[in-house]
């Protein structure tokens, strides 16, 4: 949502006071607004599409007039798909002691404490960075070398903690810290800089190994040379590079994606490995797309390229990957585990010990 734009009358003409208080007032009593079409300035050629609410003044000395918010156009609708939390595996889902620590925190920070008038309301509560924003602007303009002054009281009681609520509420507070394990989140690598070193910016591969996704001239955009840069799984550390592209939000193909490359990732450690030398870096993958594919609720992917997988294992002469997944304990992801799944814990659980290769004189 952008800012909220007030719509006046010309100030001093009493003839359009007359007539935006009519038309507010209408509006009001009939209970409607307006959809119209705005410029901000006169020959300008961008026009947004906005709601016209009326605003009706309660003193005598203030004409009424109208509120105005733009509306968003059917290009700027974003998609993002999150994965419900009932959905999730067991591990993943909080334990009764911090779902009700996690109760107890959110209902401290109410606003509107029994005996005492709500705190922050949104009538008397200004924009802090556009209130410090241009405070600061019009001493700048009277004093160019005016340093930036310190943060206002009123600001600082809008921007930070209230202290007697921290005080008053120490006991839920260190409750809901004791209740979760806090761990360091360690930064990202990046993978591809030492084989981005040798190319050249203008050549094919250097945009393969950036992973951009060019879009086709008949795509709908208005420059059809336009790329999107995004990440891919890469040689030195695949399961990071899942990780993060599962972690993107920004499309909701980036789920799809990932798992696709990460099944081409394990499936080339397999084919290309000599004796088994890269088989645990292949089961590092596969664990880490079996808990991709939980979290996102595509179980299924998992479950048939783990088939197909074992079918191919069997097919080259490289059933001992196939063992060694059985020694690790690796299974099917089972409905248990997935609501989604087709897959009984049992059927789950017995998948690698059915898949024995067929004799040639089978029928």
């Amino acid at each position: 949502m952008k800012d909220v734009n007030i719509f006046i009358p010309e100030p001093g003409n009493t003839r359009a006071i007359l007539a935006v208080s009519a038309l507010a007032r209408a509006m009001k009593e009939d209970n409607k607004v307006a959809i119209l079409r705005c410029v901000w300035r006169q020959g300008q050629n961008n026009v947004v599409i906005g709601v016209l609410s009326p605003n009706i003044s309660n003193k005598s000395s203030i004409p009424d007039s109208f509120y105005f918010n733009v509306l968003p156009f059917a290009e700027d609708v974003r998609e993002f798909q999150f994965p419900s939390f009932s959905n999730l595996p067991s591990s993943c889902q909080p334990s009764k002691e911090q779902q009700e620590a996690a109760d107890e925190f959110v209902n401290m920070l109410d606003l509107t404490s029994p005996g005492k008038e709500e705190f922050l309301l949104p009538d008397f509560t200004p924009n802090p960075i556009l209130e410090r924003f241009y405070r600061f602007l019009e001493l700048k303009s009277k004093n160019p070398d005016a340093p930036i002054p310190p943060l206002d009281p009123t600001l600082r009681k809008i921007t930070e903690p209230d202290p007697e609520l921290l005080a008053e509420n120490q006991r839920v507070i260190e409750g809901f810290r004791r209740s979760f394990e806090l761990k360091d989140n360690p930064k990202l690598k990046k993978s591809q800089k030492r084989l981005l070193r040798g190319m050249s910016s203008g050549s094919h591969d250097y945009e393969e190994r950036l992973g951009y996704i060019k879009i086709s001239p008949s795509a709908p955009s208005s420059d059809p040379m336009l790329q999107i840069k995004a990440g891919g799984i890469g040689d030195t550390s695949p399961v990071e590079d899942f990780e993060a592209m599962l972690s993107r939000r920004d499309s909701p193909e980036w789920v799809e994606r990932a798992i696709k490359e990460m099944k081409n990732k394990t499936f080339d450690l397999v084919e290309d490995s000599f004796k088994g030398d890269n088989y645990p870096k292949a089961l590092e993958c596969l664990l880490a797309l079996r808990k991709g594919c939980i979290l996102e609720q595509e179980p299924k992917q998992f479950n048939n390229f783990l088939g197909h997988l074992c079918r191919f294992c069997q097919e080259k002469d490289l059933k001992s990957f196939c063992d060694f997944l059985a020694s690790k304990g690796v299974t099917l992801i089972s409905k248990t585990e997935a609501p989604d799944s087709d897959v009984s814990d049992e059927e789950a659980s017995s998948f690698l010990v059915k898949t024995e290769p067929k004799a040639e004189n089978d029928p």
